[in-house]
């Protein structure tokens, strides 16, 4: 089921044989076995203990100091939650304990509880079947061994592109889960199966955001927007199916932006998870240029002159107006051919006077090239 080269198959051989040792269960867990069932590369390995998975990587590094084969470093720990960051043998490695969760406001952090619980039960804490499925990792004299334990038939629903929360209550208690399902669609193609879409259209008709922080909801959309390809996909279905009522009730971002908040990427260098998170939440403080087409150089230079290049572009993505892109590829960068010590040298006294004929000379300069064509 999971195909490691044979450095990582040592270390997972000897993380099986500790567990086994001190009598210890340990699994493979959510995104992880899915990507594996999906025939996806496996980029990130997570170990889920049923007990303490901090205590167990303070064991496993003490087990390591007796054998020179394996380099145990444990980089973090998250005590709240009993998780831990270690790099094994120059592999990354993160290590959670089975837990259960309950939420006392729709869209609040989890409250963690019962750590070190059965592993149904931390399965039953996840958002989607795909993601409720584990591998329990054991070690005999012929190696490695996996066994699947998938108590809600993730499995399946993998196989046939569905996406299922585990109960009713799923999208009250996170609403992000809803963008999450999102950016399964978009990734994966996997579909809401109709129970759910009723599920997350009764939601958006009334959405409780009692405990719901924009922070967290900013955070899930950036995993969205990560990647320019599903950037403008998700930007529209977060319209068209009225996800942003997770948030607000009514959006001040516009479909006719999309198109042209891909192209600012690309023209201005942005990131497109910054770009269209800034254009859901920040349209505000972005204003369009003067609406006269026959302004100089010199005038949209100094419109322009103090925009950093974000807001650039999304003035361009936002408005369309072209001449934030021409600022950009042309007058942005323009000095004046000469500097305030040779003005000095010239006969200029120091103060005021010098900073006005190094702006009549920008002037001069800027205007002397070839204007801003609509």
């Amino acid at each position: 089921m999971f195909k490691f080269d044979a450095k990582t198959t040592a270390v997972v051989e000897f993380i099986a044989k500790y567990a086994r040792d001190t009598g210890i269960n340990i699994y493979f867990v959510g995104g992880m076995v899915r990507d594996s069932l999906m025939g996806i590369e496996i980029k990130d390995i997570d170990i889920l203990i049923e007990g303490s998975a901090i205590d167990f990587v303070q064991g496993l590094a003490l087990e390591s100091a007796n054998n020179k084969e394996f380099d145990v470093k444990i980089k973090s720990v998250h005590k709240d939650f009993n998780t831990a960051k270690t790099v094994i043998n120059d592999i990354d490695i993160d290590f959670a304990s089975t837990r259960e969760e309950e939420y006392p406001y729709s869209g609040c952090l989890p409250v963690v509880k019962n750590i070190g619980c059965n592993v149904n039960k931390d399965l039953k804490r996840r958002d989607f079947t795909v993601n409720a499925i584990c591998t329990r990792i054991s070690i005999d004299k012929n190696g490695l061994n996996y066994e699947l334990i998938d108590p809600y038939s993730g499995k399946d629903d993998i196989n046939t592109d569905i996406l299922r929360v585990l109960h009713k209550q799923s999208y009250i208690d996170d609403p992000t889960r809803i963008l999450r399902g999102l950016d399964f669609n978009l990734r994966f193609g996997f579909e809401f199966s109709a129970n759910d879409n009723k599920l997350i259209e009764d939601y958006l008709k009334n959405p409780d955001r009692t405990g719901l922080s924009i922070d967290r909801v900013k955070l899930t959309l950036r995993k969205l927007f990560s990647s320019l390809n599903r950037a403008k996909a998700a930007y529209e279905n977060i319209l068209e199916k009225k996800y942003y009522k997770i948030w607000y009730d009514k959006p001040n971002f516009s479909k006719d932006w999309a198109q042209r908040l891909v192209q600012a990427v690309e023209i201005f260098n942005i990131s497109s998870e910054t770009i269209f998170l800034e254009a859901i939440f920040n349209t505000q403080k972005y204003l369009s240029a003067p609406v006269c087409k026959n302004l100089s150089n010199y005038e949209i230079y100094t419109f322009f002159k103090n925009f950093k290049d974000i807001d650039l572009a999304l003035c361009y993505g936002i408005s369309g107006d072209k001449k934030a892109v021409f600022f950009y590829k042309n007058l942005k960068n323009i000095k004046p051919d000469i500097t305030g010590e040779e003005l000095i040298n010239a006969g200029f006294e120091q103060g005021k006077q010098i900073g006005i004929e190094l702006e009549k000379h920008l002037k001069e300069k800027l205007n002397a090239l070839p204007g801003f064509a609509p």
